[in-house]
């Protein structure tokens, strides 16, 4: 089975793009538990949240996940049918380990809310650390 993947430069770009939306995107989250969770009777830091609204941060959010996409779904520099089959070894096994752990978190705690990008990046995450130890190891 042949996968179009994209071009092995498209991951720098990738890189970048990721880097960039989740700076911004946790920069928020990062000055909440700073200024907030430290001192509970100071006030909150809005500056960030008058610099940038709801939807700005959720561009930035979205641009997040668009570039580790575009890092997953690059070639490698040498790319042969043993990466396609590391590859759909690695997608297998990280649906498996999310399914696992969506049915124990669920068993757990039966009200957990996450937003869909914490599950999205999670699940990247998980390929992508999977697919570079079974890179190593063969």
């Amino acid at each position: 089975m042949k996968i179009k993947m994209l071009p092995n430069w498209c991951k720098k770009v990738g890189i970048v793009v990721f880097l960039i939306g989740s700076i911004v995107s946790g920069y928020k989250g990062f000055m909440h538990g700073l200024t907030a969770e430290c001192n509970p009777d100071s006030t909150k830091f809005d500056f960030f949240e008058n610099l940038y609204n709801n939807p700005v941060l959720h561009f930035f959010e979205v641009l997040a996940v668009i570039g580790m996409m575009l890092y997953m779904f690059s070639k490698e520099k040498v790319e042969d049918d043993y990466i396609n089959i590391l590859r759909l070894e690695s997608y297998q096994f990280t649906i498996l380990i999310g399914l696992g752990l969506t049915v124990v978190i669920y068993m757990i705690w039966g009200n957990v809310s996450l937003k869909l990008d914490y599950i999205i990046n999670l699940f990247m995450i998980f390929y992508l650390i999977i697919f570079a130890i079974k890179k190593r190891i063969y």
